[in-house]
């Protein structure tokens, strides 16, 4: 994993406290804790926080470790087990493609190892390499004393899989003592092989400074044993400047290390120093393909999406299998562990890429998010030395099921296993290629690079828009049509007479798609105009962009005679800051041809500037296109709760085959890869009817923060269409979400949790909630659901939400209603700003149709109230998934000034999620017809 000194203590917001030593009576055993003892164990009470670097931290960057007695649990077999966390649900066994392997189960007897004693895995025990030989599963794990302290490495064993017992007096069996002093800043995520008898471990080795200090290089360290306890001194493997890790040998499904091409191959590297492959005859000496000099190695470009940054290549294994009846794959399954797209949800998650067996190097598949991701229902993946992280270095097939052994959170170690799943149904011949760019979907397979292969269209006066290193199209989660995904791409025309990028996206020379006379080309496209967030876009640059097809008799969709789609032919015919949908029949002029790749182009004769924006939902069909058409909407203007009538024509007999779309505020619903999903009331071809959703269900990162995401914006406005397949989505029907002066319905965040349920909330985008508990108690107001709180003449109402709901509002823009007061001359607000102080704009909207603006500032819950903040309610601790954390946690209330000769009718508020609001008062008196 990502070297915690280095890396962890810079990126992650919230360092933990180191956690105090548990004594273990005897080393024989290294007991199991479920998930329920931990959460009962906890009882941590710091007063201040350390960082990974010795830097103070304010009490809000303050988080529990996982501590408490040991506690034995009963045997169960690897079988027993949970079911997968939410997060994880999108990759199911219906949309994982062949090469995949998965979907992931968690065990319940995870955390199956945890940190115990005082010495070298008091603080953590994680990231552990696993085999199973001779009726026996092998370990060895990363083992540190305290949080961000040095590593070593320790081996277990046991004969279930889940139930490991340290059996050697031995430990640590990879330490100082063997690696030397060179190696005591760490020894880290050891992978364990074994081939004809030998074991064969490779693990990073962290080496001090010249001064002695740490973080001076890292590399690859390798080691071998013939019983998994007894290692040879090790020796360095892959330095690459001193500063590469993570070895993932190409290995069989049963953890024995692979020839490719007659030499063993070796996956390193990670996002910030570049991946690289090297080569073996022997296991033991490595080097750059065809060469004799040893510790070298080849750059291996791996198109990964720039959102996947930071990430560390894992495992690799051949000769694999994923489906019941099917022959092992040939080719290479590379797991990843990283951000992975993951827009604030996680730290490190796991995901999936296909190599080609002939060619190791050359990328064929990656899925398009994670398989597995720390969630808040797994609080020993959320909460930890590194909060919010999943990684592995270990994966092997035994008994009729994948074994996949991870660290969770930097702490502990969790199993999750997958078994092979039944064949999927052959595609649709009349949908020969479709992606959405989400779970199970085809992802591109190359990033931001131009078409330079035989018939692809190159590049000419085309650079890089804002910080780009050059043209762009990669997969993205800031705007998307349809799910969470969506393809950005950007550049920079330069004004010549010929400007033109055209981006390789997908290869289908595998699986060419044959056009036919009624095959149609569809797509939704969202060009940018200029704005806060497409800053260097000029004109309608961005709308000179269209797909484009290259077939296998090098010809091109733009080149042909008659062609009825080129980027130069959508400039200025999409409208800008909006989604386009663009279907076109490519049957009259293609029809014959092979399509082998699909590419993203740019063009437009003298364009000057820069152009950016978002395209989704590709879809080749060999069928026409006869969209839905809508013609009212019904009624104009409706409620969160209430039914909506779509009257028109082409909807089809039943919604079979068929959805709704729902969009307000770029929040979307009823398509696939969405977590919102649609109440259909009725469907019928001339008619649809359905619920407008109301406020509930998980939170989930925006590019402006956490949005509640099955809810919509009251006073907004609506779009809604009716999609009935490929290239067949009507046109957008609007209406008015009925507006309201009730905080409530704006509610998107959980804040508060009762001690008997701590992890049910995110107030902080973690775990942490004030205690409902705390609250009734606080002083010098006790607040309860419901109760009316008077501070400095303004009486509020805290929110009547029940427990682990919605009951306070993330500031991210939103407009709210107030009543209508007269004479009134400040608006108050309770509630508190998370990660630090925050503060900012709130645009007050008169009734008379004027505005003006005034400053928000609110203090940090962890810190004493600051100028302009109240002391409402102060309390002597909060709430964690793990647990209770001791330390004083604070309700505050501001107000700013409004023109008493005026009446409010709504407010603005900041956009800025650490700005929380529980309640809004007002003083004055009722207004006249309010």
């Amino acid at each position: 994993m990502v070297d915690f000194h280095r890396v962890v203590a810079c990126l992650r917001k919230r360092p933990d406290l180191p956690r105090p030593p548990r004594a273990r009576p005897r080393r024989t055993a290294l007991r199991l804790l479920a998930v329920g003892a931990i959460a009962a164990a906890v009882g941590l009470a710091p007063t201040a926080a350390t960082s990974a670097v010795g830097a103070p931290r304010p009490p809000e960057h303050v988080s529990a470790a996982p501590a408490g007695a040991p506690s034995p649990s009963t045997p169960s077999p690897p079988s027993s087990l949970t079911k997968t966390a939410a997060d994880d649900a999108s990759y199911t066994a219906a949309n994982l493609p062949d090469w995949a392997i998965g979907p992931f189960t968690r065990s319940a007897d995870n955390p199956l190892m945890t940190p115990s004693g005082s010495g070298y895995e008091a603080g953590a025990l994680y990231n552990p390499g696993v085999l199973y030989r001779g009726g026996q599963y092998k370990m060895l794990y990363r083992a540190q004393g305290s949080y961000g302290g040095p590593s070593q490495i320790g081996y277990a064993s046991s004969k279930d899989g889940t139930h490991f017992t340290e059996d050697t007096a031995a430990n640590p069996v990879i330490g100082f003592g063997l690696a030397g002093q060179q190696d005591k800043c760490g020894l880290e995520d050891p992978r364990l092989f074994e081939l004809h008898g030998t074991y064969y471990s490779f693990f990073t080795s962290v080496h001090p400074k010249a001064d002695g200090s740490c973080l001076g290089s890292y590399d690859i360290a390798e080691s071998t044993s013939s019983d998994g306890v007894h290692w040879s001194t090790p020796w360095t493997v892959e330095p690459n400047a001193g500063n590469n890790k993570d070895a993932a040998v190409v290995t069989d499904a049963n953890g024995s290390p692979r020839k490719v091409n007659g030499e063993y191959v070796m996956y390193f590297g990670q996002g910030d120093t570049g991946t690289d492959i090297a080569y073996s005859s022997d296991l033991r000496t490595w080097h750059a393909k065809g060469s004799t000099t040893a510790r070298t190695a080849d750059p291996l470009d791996i198109h990964y999406p720039k959102g996947w940054q930071p990430y560390e290549v894992s495992v690799a294994v051949t000769d694999y299998r994923t489906v019941v009846g099917r022959p092992a794959n040939s080719d290479i399954v590379v797991f990843t562990a990283g951000t992975l797209m993951a827009n604030g949800r996680w730290f490190y998650a796991i995901s999936e890429e296909e190599f080609s067996g002939q060619d190791p190097t050359r990328m064929l598949h990656q899925l398009s998010d994670a398989v597995l991701t720390p969630t808040p229902d797994v609080p020993y993946e959320w909460n930890g030395q590194t909060p919010k992280t999943a990684w592995m270095n270990s994966i092997f097939f035994h008994d009729g099921q994948w074994m996949m052994y991870y660290g969770a959170g930097d702490t502990v170690t969790g199993l999750a296993t997958a078994g092979l799943r039944r064949p999927l149904p052959a595609r649709p011949a009349g949908t020969p290629f479709q992606t959405g760019f989400e779970h199970g979907q085809p992802a591109p397979d190359w990033v931001d690079s131009v078409d330079t292969s035989p018939g692809g269209g190159g590049i000419a006066n085309v650079t890089a828009y804002g910080g780009a290193t050059g043209p762009e199209a990669s997969a993205r989660q800031e705007n998307d049509h349809d799910g969470t995904n969506a393809l950005m791409y950007s550049g920079h025309a330069t004004g010549a007479a010929d400007d033109h990028a055209y981006l390789r996206l997908f290869d289908l020379s595998d699986r060419p798609v044959r056009v036919g006379r009624d095959t149609t080309l569809s797509y939704w496209i969202y060009p940018q105009a200029n704005g806060p967030s497409a800053t260097g876009v000029s004109g309608d640059n961005s709308s000179c962009v269209a797909p484009d097809l290259v077939f296998s008799d090098g010809s091109t969709l733009h080149s042909l005679r008659g062609s009825p789609l080129t980027p130069a032919s959508q400039c200025g015919k999409l409208t800008l800051g909006r989604w386009n949908q663009v279907s076109v029949d490519i049957g009259k002029a293609a029809a014959g041809r092979k399509i082998v790749r699909v590419d993203l182009g740019y063009d437009q004769p003298a364009g000057s500037g820069g152009y950016r924006g978002y395209v989704d939902d590709i879809a080749l069909s060999n069928t026409p296109s006869h969209p839905a058409t809508i013609s009212r909407v019904t009624p104009a203007q409706a409620a969160p709760g209430q039914r909506v009538t779509l009257t028109g024509t082409g909807f089809g007999a039943s919604s079979g085959g068929r959805h709704l779309l729902l969009s307000d505020g770029g929040v979307n619903w009823g398509g696939a890869g969405d977590l919102g999903t649609l109440t259909i009331d009725h469907w019928s071809d001339r008619s649809v009817t359905f619920t407008v959703p109301r406020p509930s269900g998980p939170a989930i990162s925006t590019s402006s923060g956490p949005a509640n995401i099955w809810r919509v914006e009251p006073g907004s406005t609506a779009s809604v269409a009716v999609v009935t397949g490929p290239g067949g989505t009507s046109g957008s029907g609007q209406f008015t979400v009925a507006p309201t002066d009730a905080l409530s319905d704006y509610f998107n965040d959980v804040g508060v949790s009762p001690d008997t349920n701590r992890g049910c909330g995110a107030l902080d985008n973690g775990t942490d909630t004030y205690s409902a508990d705390a609250l009734a108690t606080a002083s010098p107001h006790p607040l309860a659901p419901g109760a009316p709180v008077t501070v400095g003449g303004l009486t509020f109402t805290w929110p009547q939400a029940r427990p682990c709901e919605n009951d306070n509002v993330r500031a991210l823009g939103q407009t709210v209603l107030l009543p209508h007061r007269s004479g009134a001359t400040v608006i108050g607000f309770l509630g508190a700003a998370t990660d630090g102080a925050h503060s900012g704009t709130v645009t007050i909207h008169y009734t008379d149709g004027s505005s003006g603006t005034e400053k928000l500032a609110q203090s940090d819950w962890g810190t004493a109230p600051g100028t302009g903040n109240t002391e409402v309610s102060a309390m002597t601790y909060r709430n964690q998934a793990l647990g209770r954390q001791d330390h004083a946690f604070y309700v505050d209330e501001q107000t700013v000034p409004v023109d008493p000769a005026k009446v409010v009718a709504s407010i603005t508020l900041p956009t800025d999620k650490d700005i929380h609001v529980f309640a809004l008062a007002q003083d004055g008196t009722p207004a006249a017809g309010s």
